[in-house]
């Protein structure tokens, strides 16, 4: 992680002959119809027309509550890194940057000659304000991702160091990459802008937002002026729209009446692959990072080894697979196929054996498990199925619907003793996923000692990535012995565009069901 150059995964490329979903933060196996994407002259006054499943609840970069809203943003905020469709990690406004020797801070090397819309330039005090802001402000979102940053010096304006509390900060440039590292002009900060609704000139990205109903549509427009990245700005302008139901955002790009949307729900993902088949609409295929599976939590009957044990080899992949007519690719690693954290070799030590988890049961004195999960999403067959398996290895399985809102919060608050869901989501760098996931509200590591100190020494900025890569082989092996989580599959994420739309078949994030549009371009 000394590189000056560092990258999120290195070895991600090898994915796309591979599979695995968007799970990871790189990646996975993708198809498209569109090989290579349209050709032709841009229309630089097409107007790209989205739907999109997730709202956008405000426009503010460092009030995002989740990252379905992160899509709008990235037209409209530049970022100091970005990653590519295979989740490499690439300069934005941040050309290059380097940890101190003794990991005490986190140098960056700024971009040259960039301006915020109003004027403003971009350089060193503009990226110490937004810190500050992120740190410090009202309600911000950021607070737990920039905590171990302790202090930032201005060296020059094209260089800032970010002071590091020890041991800490080498998830640093991969977190940047996402809302975290989206940069607000000093003087929109100054002034008190709201930028909930109305961001004004406060990026510096290709778009500024024209029009805005929050939880229903973003309107943006092209910037004035020639932008420092040069294939942003592409379009006229650009209008979102959340459609929430999947048919109904396929039946828009089917009419003509929408250019570019993406569904995941098994019935759509066959009837697109079934249009970009026949040329009807330009469709790309991506496994998505994050893993289906089963939380659980050391309360009840789940405080037993035995019986979490019981649960993760009373299921079958397979069959959670068929419910999604095979497009939940079996998974039982935390990260997707390619990952520099992945241990290619590793073999699950509770794999589908019914007659293992009923024993698993009997030891244990018998077993009941309540599994909650989010009431009309597609986690809800899933639940089913994995009922009926825990039944058959002689566990007494109560099902408990609750609403979307509530299933993800309320688990982590610990009010449920198991969640079926969707939300492993390997981060960019592995030291981000180990924090959210195994050692932090998550808890994976099921308070093993032996985790939480592996866990600690992997995120030191001083190793390389070299010497990272065993520490986490070793850490995700002994999380999944610990059976806290039981991954199931990766289920598919299909962008499907009107064949003028460029630039779809490689965009970024749409292995983590989100979208980052900053070069997407339209055809004559």
């Amino acid at each position: 992680m000394r590189n000056t150059m560092i990258r999120a995964s290195q070895a991600l490329a090898l994915a796309a002959a591979a599979s695995v979903v968007l799970t990871a933060c790189g990646g996975g196996a993708s198809s498209s119809t569109a090989s290579g994407g349209p050709t032709g002259e841009l229309d630089p006054a097409a107007v790209l027309r989205v739907t999109a499943a997730a709202p956008t609840r405000n426009l503010d970069p460092y009030l995002q509550t989740s990252y379905g809203g992160w899509g709008y943003l990235t037209p409209v905020f530049d970022r100091l890194t970005v990653v590519d469709a295979d989740g490499n990690l690439e300069p934005g406004l941040a050309e290059s940057w380097q940890f101190a020797p003794d990991g005490s801070y986190l140098e960056l090397t700024l971009r040259d000659g960039v301006t915020f819309h109003d004027g403003t330039p971009f350089d060193a005090d503009a990226v110490a304000a937004n810190i500050r802001r992120g740190q410090t402000m009202e309600g911000s979102t950021v607070t737990a991702a920039l905590k171990n940053i302790t202090g930032v010096d201005v060296v020059d304006a094209r260089t800032v160091r970010l002071r590091l509390a020890p041991g800490t900060g080498v998830d640093l440039p991969g977190v940047f990459s996402s809302n975290v590292g989206m940069m607000v002009s000093p003087k929109a900060i100054a002034d008190g802008a709201d930028l909930r609704n109305n961001p004004g000139l406060a990026g510096s990205g290709g778009y500024v937002v024209s029009a805005y109903v929050p939880e229903e549509s973003v309107t943006l427009a092209r910037a004035e002026g020639a932008n420092w990245d040069p294939e942003a700005g592409k379009l006229a302008g650009m209008k979102f729209e959340w459609v929430t139901d999947a048919s109904t955002r396929l039946n828009g790009i089917k009419t003509g009446a929408t250019d570019l949307s993406w569904v995941s729900s098994a019935n759509e993902v066959v009837e697109a692959g079934s249009l970009g088949k026949s040329g009807t609409v330009a469709v790309t295929e991506v496994p998505f990072r994050n893993v289906l599976g089963v939380y659980m939590r050391s309360q009840g009957d789940l405080a037993k080894p035995e019986v979490r044990q019981a649960v993760a080899s009373a299921i079958d992949p397979e069959a959670i697979s068929a419910l999604f007519s095979g497009t939940c690719t079996p998974s039982r690693q935390l990260y997707p196929a390619g990952s520099w954290s992945r241990d290619e070799s590793y073999r699950y030590p509770y794999g589908y054996d019914l007659d293992k988890a009923k024993s698993l049961v009997q030891q244990a004195g018998g077993a009941k498990v309540q599994l909650t999960f989010a009431a009309g999403t597609n986690t809800e067959k899933p639940a089913n199925v994995i009922q009926s398996a825990l039944s058959q290895a002689g566990i007494e399985a109560e099902l408990n619907p609750v609403p979307n809102t509530q299933n993800e919060p309320r688990y982590i608050a610990g009010d449920f003793q198991s969640m079926v869901a969707g939300s492993f989501s390997p981060k960019v760098d592995p030291a981000e996923t180990a924090a959210t996931f195994v050692t932090g509200p998550y808890d994976l590591a099921n308070g093993n000692p032996q985790i939480t100190e592996l866990v600690t020494k992997a995120a030191n900025p001083t190793l390389s990535q070299d010497e990272r890569a065993p520490l986490y082989n070793r850490i995700w092996d002994l999380t999944l012995q610990e059976a806290m989580f039981v991954p199931i599959c990766n289920q598919t994420n299909v962008t499907v565009s009107s064949p003028k739309v460029t630039g779809a078949e490689d965009m970024p994030w749409v292995n983590l069901g989100i979208f980052d549009l900053r070069h997407v371009g339209m055809t004559k």
